[in-house]
């Protein structure tokens, strides 16, 4: 798997057979901490700002924090398939777990 640290591999995980005339949203698995920066943002259904990253000029919040490899899949599986587009990096005890939030808008720095 040659790829350069700056781009983000997509990946589409499925936890059971979809219909076909529903796309599952896809994950953005990153591998390098140059594939995204650390943020905060405002989401409109929350009163205070939240933990995000930023990959490709996308907000994604902070979702969850796991250990296994195997209940992240299952976790980004069923969040992509209600629509959800997430993605994935690598923390010192396990993963992060991100969702895309389309209408976030972010915090200025104090």
């Amino acid at each position: 798997m040659n790829r350069e640290p700056g781009t983000a591999m997509l990946s589409q995980v499925y936890s059971q057979p979809t219909n076909c005339n529903r796309k599952v949203a896809p994950t953005k698995i990153l591998e390098f901490r140059s594939q995204y920066q650390s943020c905060r943002i405002r989401v409109p259904d929350l009163e205070l700002p939240v933990a995000a990253i930023l990959v490709d000029r996308e907000y994604y919040s902070f979702f969850k924090a796991v250990q296994e490899a195997s209940k992240v899949l299952a976790i980004v599986a069923k969040l992509g398939n209600r629509g959800d587009s997430t993605a994935i990096t690598k923390t010192a005890s396990g993963y992060a777990i991100w969702v895309m939030e389309p209408e976030a808008s972010p915090v200025k720095p104090s």
